[in-house]
């Protein structure tokens, strides 16, 4: 941990800064900001589809409903549909040029600017004396900028860059009102020390830690400045004020490169991470160039090792059920940094193909840079069949470099104030032929109470809800005080073996207890060793996707796979409650109806016990 990628490399940013007359996009593209014409058609009907699209009003109420009963959905869905669609509208009358989308584009553009504020109201600042149900940033000040208000400002410079001639045509008001609010409210709030030090912790200047907030929005505020600022000093300041940033947020990481707030954050952190550094290369014509350093290629590697079938990864953390990594972001990062690992999963997923061109509006550069690929030849990808992230402490193995065939074991450690953490120490997911025996049932829709004191209080963050142990009645707790140690990994088998005592609260009255587990000659095997203070309770709890069937005394089926468990303990299965508004979509990303826990609870009380589970 503690690299600062950035600092170590000695850049010095003045003199290095692109002008913006002399900028160009993609400069490591020989084609530069060249669209493929193949995407075209698509870009053109996507558009065409949107012209009589009406948008809603986004009302006070709307607003005020996140802290009045913790509705986030009714104002993010009139939000985010105005940036999505801009940026089709926009690129479409870039590639057609006949004008046809120029109005449309200036309408959603004006209902943009008109917003009293771009931060949405799960992230709205707090104010002293001030119930700030609504936005306060309307006397002109801005002093925050949350995810989503970089975001909208990297679409509009976007928009800026693709259609400011078509704008002057109608009237030079509407480049000089976007370059107006882009000043006040990205670029001014992110220069002001005050602002960046008591308000915006994402940056980290006052030595906090930070999260995926931080390159996200760093990463477009670089954006914002590579298409719009014209002030040479003020470009030069902005790069100057990314690095160590930047280097807040690759000083958390462990030298595994692993993202403990999960593979669908990847996206947003380790691969946001890589979207900054594109701008900056750009921005310096390729001085600031960090892709063959070792963390930063590992860091993207994490999102292939945790790759277990199709969208199916290791959705540990706030991460869902399916998660598709962008497979040109991995293309393109492989390339970069030299990696095949990463190259081969991007170009297979490819298929000498083009995957749409859906923009993504949270970090649009990447996403346009995607434009100008060619099309890929056909690639074949080789799964690694072990990996172990001895940072955020993940071990993984598959029986096969195939992904859909054969056992998968993965087994994870870590602590219970990791980054979106669930409290899931000691969790293991099992999966046979690309289906899930044993998993993880993952985050489902965000509320105000998923980022409060009543976050535990979600089944699918607690630790019963996982595939781990209850002891004595007593689940475990959030917080860095509990968590694993005395991790021994065997590079030979892939069998990971832990300690867990520390990994429950006092209360559990656990004396020793250690987990290990391995998957050798096509069976996995799961060890629990467990000694209590005194006769006491365990009960091991897993998450189907199915019923069990074949139920014995010490055995079950799951998906053609049977399971044997120690006959002391009684299974029992129940269905997993969807009547929240936080877990009621998760069945559904499993592509079931419900969920199912099983429990396998000691029949008379035990002191000490070596418990066997094996898969075959």
């Amino acid at each position: 941990m503690n690299r600062r990628i950035f600092a170590e490399k000695n850049y010095n940013i003045t003199g290095k800064v692109v002008p913006y007359d002399k900028f160009r996009l993609f400069i490591d593209k020989p084609q530069g900001f060249t669209i493929n014409p193949e995407h075209f058609p698509k870009i053109i009907e996507r558009a065409e589809a949107l012209l009589n699209k009406e948008y809603p009003q986004l009302i006070a109420s709307d607003y005020m409903m996140f802290k009045r009963d913790g509705n986030r959905s009714i104002y993010e869905g009139k939000y985010f549909p105005r940036r999505g669609d801009i940026l089709t509208l926009a690129l479409a009358e870039y590639v057609e040029k006949k004008g046809r989308f120029t109005d449309k584009i200036i309408d959603v553009l004006w209902l943009i600017l008109e917003e009293t504020s771009w931060v949405i109201p799960a992230h709205n600042p707090s104010k002293p004396g001030v119930n700030c149900c609504l936005p306060y940033a309307y006397t002109g000040k801005v002093d925050y900028i949350d995810l989503f208000a970089a975001t909208t400002g990297a679409t509009l410079a976007w928009i800026y860059y693709l259609c400011k001639d078509e704008f002057d045509n109608v009237t030079g008001l509407i480049n000089e009102r976007l370059l107006f609010e882009l000043n006040r409210r990205i670029v001014q709030p992110y220069l002001d020390p005050v602002a960046c030090g008591d308000k915006m912790w994402w940056t980290g200047v006052r030595g906090n830690t930070v999260n995926n907030w931080c390159p996200w929005i760093v990463s477009n505020i670089l954006t914002v400045c590579a298409l719009t600022v014209k002030d040479l000093p003020t470009r030069e300041a902005i790069v100057r004020n990314a690095l160590p940033m930047l280097d807040n947020f690759t000083s958390v990481y462990h030298d595994d490169g692993g993202c403990d707030e999960g593979p669908s954050y990847w996206n947003a952190a380790g691969g946001a991470l890589f979207n900054a550094c594109e701008v900056l290369y750009d921005l310096t014509n390729g001085y600031v160039n960090v892709f063959e350093d070792d963390l930063m290629r590992k860091m993207g590697e994490y999102e292939v090792k945790v790759v277990v079938n199709g969208n199916r990864l290791l959705n540990f953390a706030d991460s869902p059920a399916k998660v598709n990594p962008s497979p040109i972001m991995l293309y393109q990062w492989g390339v970069l940094s030299k990696s095949e690992m990463m190259r081969t999963y991007g170009q297979n997923k490819l298929n000498g193909g083009l995957t749409g061109v859906g923009i993504d509006s949270s970090m649009p550069y990447r996403s346009f840079k995607f434009l100008v690929e060619p099309r890929l030849p056909k690639c074949d990808f080789v799964a690694p069949t072990k990996f172990w992230l001895d940072g955020i402490i993940i071990a993984g193995t598959r029986e096969t470099s195939a992904t859909d065939k054969g056992l998968y074991l993965a087994f994870k450690g870590g602590n219970n104030a990791e980054s979106h953490n669930h409290n899931d120490i000691g969790t293991l997911v099992v999966f046979a032929d690309g289906k899930p025996i044993f998993l993880d049932a993952g985050s489902g829709r965000y509320t105000r109470r998923t980022f409060s004191g009543e976050r535990y209080t979600i089944w699918a963050m607690r630790s019963d809800y996982h595939n781990v142990a209850t002891i004595n009645g007593v689940v475990q707790k959030g917080g860095r005080q509990e968590y694993s140690c005395d991790h021994v990994y065997d590079e030979t088998t892939g069998k990971l073996t832990m300690n867990l005592k520390n990994a429950y609260p006092k209360e559990a009255g656990i004396e020793a207890y250690s987990r290990s587990a391995v998957l050798e000659n096509s069976v996995i095997t799961i060890t629990d060793n467990i000694t209590l203070e005194k006769d006491g309770d365990i009960m091991f709890s897993y998450i189907c996707d199915e019923k069990p069937t074949e139920v014995n005394n010490d055995s079950f089926v799951l998906h053609g796979r049977t399971v044997t468990f120690d006959p002391e303990l009684e299974y029992a299965v129940e269905e997993l409650d969807k009547t929240w508004p936080e877990v009621a979509g998760i069945p559904g990303n499993w592509d079931v109806d419900v969920l199912y826990r099983v429990t396998l609870k000691n029949k008379s009380p035990i002191k000490s016990k070596t418990y066997v589970m094996t898969v075959r």
